[in-house]
């Protein structure tokens, strides 16, 4: 069954809360700092960055070339638990995070998947 977009909020709706946006969005449309919203098919600059969870914008470049489209679909469709056993994708991010991102002051990293859990475990270590 094909949904276009003025419909997606009723078809939401019957089902679940879907009281958000009146927007639309396009994923393959929306770019850089521009959500494209097919509902009514404009272009809108984007301060919201889906609660700044998007901050290097829509579909940049490098994440769309074909090497790591195709590297991060096998980590995407399984999502193994990183924490109990580990991948050699697990091991090169956490080898570039450090020459890349790492400040040399940080010993160790830590990493969880989400906000909420990140605020949890935080406040579980000021305990």
């Amino acid at each position: 069954m094909e949904i276009f977009p003025g419909d997606v909020h009723t078809v939401l709706g019957k089902t679940m809360l879907a009281d958000g946006y009146d927007i639309v969005m396009d994923l393959d449309k929306s770019h850089g700092s521009f959500l494209y919203d097919s509902k009514r098919n404009r272009e809108m600059l984007d301060f919201f960055t889906c609660f700044a969870s998007s901050p290097i914008g829509y579909n940049h470049p490098k994440l769309k070339n074909e090497h790591f489209l195709e590297k991060m679909s096998n980590v995407v469709i399984n999502k193994p638990t990183n924490s109990d056993i580990y991948t050699v994708e697990l091991a090169e991010f956490v080898d570039t995070f450090v020459r890349i991102a790492k400040p040399p002051i940080f010993k160790h990293l830590f990493f969880i998947s989400g906000g909420a859990l990140a605020i949890e475990n935080g406040l579980k270590n000021c305990i």
